[in-house]
């Protein structure tokens, strides 16, 4: 569903939801773990929408403000649990699971587990999602929702919603609008190619995917978002500029993200003003420790020391245990020294 682990590059590079930031929630994101959706059609070629709306689920939710366990985790979880890997769930099995994840030492604390299906009939798709309250042991009823195959991302965004809904979750009336825009943009085969790139362990192969689904839906801009990621994280900046200068808006649910790794990726191009401006973008959609930093190097690199003194305070005030804080304050004071001469 949702990456590999990510490398730290002056800042760890974002590489999926587990790791992005939604809308910041009214109460307390609830963590969720989301199952393969089970295919109950006769037609096994359709078996890859099964980790393909798994994972689209999975954007919306962080989207939506909440947390959603990654692909890796939940295939060491299942694997610990006895569980074949998209093997379908039965709410005792599903409330066991549950109970075990509460039972870890480490990893993610989740209190929500979502089971998914799906059938498709005569060019008609039903999918289905209901949520499991691990904690509480009680399940919510089964929402569904039901359209044209060929209007799967409209109805995936509808069920997404209801579910929403469902949890009392808060969706603001600008990000309904993104997901209305980009569940209508991306082709059907565009999604299928990104679901099969996101599904890929070999960040090669992975990468091609990802190209592939930019060439079937140019601008795409989740692929865009994966693919410079990827990009970044083997330093290949030249072409993780390209790639990102490619998308056509802000990828939901990535887009703070998305201008952070266009400011990380301008700063080890040199390009400082570049670097700023995708900082700013970022802390503008949310305020985030990272974003300051990024904004605080970029000033730096301009020769601006007063601004980035005033970034890297706010980025310490945000995340006063911050490592990187500490670097850039490091990196000041060593500017500071040589200004004043031996």
């Amino acid at each position: 569903m949702i990456r590999a682990v990510p490398l730290v590059l002056l800042l760890a590079i974002p590489a999926g939801p587990a790791h992005c930031a939604g809308e910041p929630p009214a109460t307390t994101p609830h963590a969720y773990i989301i199952m393969p959706f089970e295919n109950t059609a006769e037609d096994r070629s359709l078996d890859w929408l099964s980790s393909g709306l798994a994972h689209t689920l999975g954007e919306y939710l962080l989207g939506f403000g909440q947390k959603v366990m990654d692909d890796e985790e939940r295939s060491v979880l299942l694997e610990g649990s006895g569980i074949p890997a998209g093997a379908p769930l039965a709410l005792a099995s599903a409330l066991e699971l549950g109970r075990r994840t509460l039972a870890r030492p480490g990893g993610m604390r989740i209190d929500r587990l979502i089971l998914g299906r799906f059938n498709v009939d005569n060019g008609e798709i039903t999918l289905a999602a209901r949520a499991i309250d691990i904690r509480q042991e009680k399940a919510r009823p089964w929402l569904s929702r039901s359209g044209r195959l060929k209007d799967l991302l409209e109805v995936h965004r509808d069920l997404a919603l209801a579910l929403a809904r469902d949890e009392n979750l808060q969706v603001s009336a600008g990000r309904s609008e993104l997901l209305r825009k980009q569940s209508e943009d991306a082709p059907l085969l565009a999604f299928d190619t990104y679901c099969r790139a996101m599904a890929e362990s070999d960040s090669k192969k992975r990468l091609q995917l990802l190209r592939r689904a930019m060439q079937q839906f140019p601008g795409y801009p989740k692929a865009a978002y994966q693919a410079g990621s990827l990009l970044a994280r083997e330093e290949r900046w030249e072409e993780a500029a390209a790639v990102l200068a490619q998308a056509t808006s802000d990828p939901f649910p990535y887009e703070s993200d998305f201008h952070l790794l266009s400011a990380l990726v301008a700063l080890k191009r040199k390009d400082p003003q570049a670097a700023m401006a995708g900082a700013r973008r970022a802390l503008a959609i949310a305020d985030t420790a990272r974003g300051h930093l990024l904004l605080g190097k970029a000033l730096q690199a301009a020769g601006d020391t007063a601004g980035a003194q005033a970034e890297m305070d706010k980025a310490q005030s945000a995340d006063p245990a911050g490592a990187d804080t500490d670097d850039l304050r490091r990196a000041l004071d060593e500017g500071k020294n040589s200004r004043r001469g031996p």
